[in-house]
């Protein structure tokens, strides 16, 4: 009798119906991703990012990095150093043509040129001269006037569209105050010397035993300046523009048409506070320094 070598037949993992339900697995996947790509394609949530390039720094022109000491410098052109190049280049031209009228004896022609004009005797007269007198204020001036036209064109900027606001960005409002800082602490040796201004630190006739949280106070009190100066400019630069943003994403939100005529004036409106709020964040600025070197040159005062 013959052995047949039947051996039974098992069917591996995975047949036919197995791959077909793998196939209908991916191609549900496939089809929920296009839907959701759809979705996002039709603006049903709207993407309010590129709204705020009037705060967002972004690289223009990149350069190679490098390392010193085990630090990394990134020394790459970005919006707001270029916003900051057009402000200081704004601010040398307008100097040279004043000082060119002014040497020449003649006067300001057109708008704005008057303008500048006024804004420069302004600054100089009624307010370096006549808080640090016209004898020590003479040697400030220029930088204090100065200080004022950067921070100026550097708000006025923000207010261009694709531009952007310079002194939004909490770097460089922070290397402003640290410049008047500077200028603080060395005038203040230059005048009263390194003794005299240690000195000025610990009032005459105070007890002993309160030295210890009087110096404290009084080194934390001038490092709080610059401090103050950096928070004022930084958040009152960013305001306007958060405020413009959401007064646009009312319309948004609710969806609604009959309300973007209504966002549109109101957002007419704060742009024309922004303008006030340029010229007036300056002059604030530029006040506050002017008291904190006065204050150090003449601390009897």
């Amino acid at each position: 009798m013959s052995e047949r070598n039947e051996q039974p037949y098992f069917a591996p993992e995975g047949d036919g119906h197995g791959a077909a339900d793998h196939a209908a697995d991916a191609a549900h996947g496939a089809a929920d991703h296009a839907a959701d790509a759809a979705h996002g394609a039709h603006g049903d949530e709207f993407d309010f990012t590129h709204l705020l390039h009037h705060l967002e720094d972004t690289v223009i022109f990149e350069l190679p990095k490098f390392m010193i000491g085990g630090i990394e410098f990134d020394l790459s052109i970005t919006k707001l150093i270029l916003m900051m190049w057009i402000a200081g280049t704004i601010t040398l031209v307008a100097f040279t043509s004043l000082a060119r009228n002014i040497g020449n004896g003649g006067a300001a022609k057109g708008i704005a040129a008057n303008l500048f004009e006024s804004l420069f005797n302004f600054i100089r007269q009624d307010m370096v001269y006549d808080i640090m007198g016209s004898k020590a204020g003479r040697g400030f001036a220029p930088f204090f006037v100065t200080l004022f036209f950067f921070i100026l064109f550097s708000n006025l900027l923000g207010l261009i569209p694709f531009m952007a606001t310079a002194t939004a960005n909490l770097s460089v409002a922070a290397g402003l105050a640290l410049m008047t800082f500077a200028m603080t602490q060395v005038n203040a040796v230059r005048a009263q010397g390194l003794l005299g201004y240690a000195k000025h630190h610990v009032p005459s006739g105070m007890p002993m035993f309160i030295l210890p949280i009087m110096i404290p106070i009084e080194l934390l009190g001038h490092l709080i300046r610059p401090f103050a100066l950096t928070i004022r400019l930084f958040a009152n630069m960013t305001g306007g523009h958060v405020v413009i943003l959401s007064f646009f994403g009312l319309v948004f939100l609710f969806k609604s048409i009959i309300l973007a005529p209504f966002v549109v004036g109101f957002v007419v409106l704060i742009d024309f506070l922004e303008l006030l709020v340029a010229f007036l964040q300056a002059y604030v600025f530029v006040l506050l320094s002017i008291l904190f070197v006065n204050s150090a040159v003449h601390p009897e005062h």
